[in-house]
């Protein structure tokens, strides 16, 4: 679940963006956070980047303020030095390779964080819209994974799953498979799939939420996400 940045310098920016009141609005009311007024830069792979634009997160709507245009966030839960935070990634970001980091409390100053220093990060669980997706899916049983794999039994053991591929295969017994879209409870890991697929059935069951589809894994460049699609009080 743990996923390693370097911290950075920033412009010096992150303060008058978490002060614009229609992102503050959105902070409050789907993050559940009143962050302090700045933001702690990480760097990371470019990769890294790239599959959370895939995974797509939680996101703050983008809106047009005094003939300026403000650009949607991307945002993960997340856990650093065992603080509660978020992940952001602005979609009008000049950076390729920068995450930038909101807590309800100063983390570089608390924790005496300096620039070059290696930082760990802990994705948490949360819900989330998945997107429309349109396969090739091949039934198996045994061992192997592929693009995205929907498992019948238990993730770690040999077992019915779907191999599924974005891609046409060769294979005879290869069909065509849509995933529609729907909330989902998602978990996002680089390593320890073990302990996020735990993490991610504990969150569904703490906010009594109904598992309503196979659980699957997600293969990206460098991250994996476990998603399960749910009931939950709003859908």
């Amino acid at each position: 679940m743990k996923m390693k940045g370097t911290i950075s310098d920033g412009e010096g920016k992150g303060k008058k963006f978490i002060s614009i009141y229609e992102y503050k609005k959105q902070f409050i009311e789907k993050l559940n956070i009143r962050p302090y007024p700045g933001t702690l830069n990480v760097r990371v792979d470019e990769k890294v980047i790239n599959d959370l634009k895939r995974i797509n997160g939680i996101i703050l709507n983008g809106f047009s303020k005094n003939g300026v245009e403000y650009g949607e966030v991307l945002c993960f839960p997340a856990k650093v030095k065992n603080e509660k935070c978020f992940l952001l990634f602005p979609e009008k970001s000049k950076y390729k390779n920068i995450l930038e980091i909101i807590a309800e409390e100063n983390l570089r100053r608390k924790y005496g964080m300096e620039n070059g220093e290696e930082l760990k990060i802990s994705f948490l669980p949360f819900i989330k819209k998945c997107s429309k997706l349109k396969l090739y899916a091949m039934p198996y049983v045994g061992e192997n994974t592929s693009e995205i794999t929907i498992f019948y039994d238990s993730p770690f053991e040999t077992g019915r799953r779907d191999l599924c591929y974005f891609n046409e295969r060769v294979e005879q017994n290869h069909y065509k498979k849509t995933i529609t879209e729907r909330v989902v409870a998602s978990i996002i890991f680089e390593r320890n799939e073990k302990d996020s697929y735990k993490k991610l059935l504990e969150f569904i069951e703490e906010n009594s939420y109904s598992a309503m589809s196979p659980v699957r894994k997600i293969k990206y460049s460098i991250l994996n996400e476990w998603c399960i699609e749910v009931k939950t009080t709003q859908n």
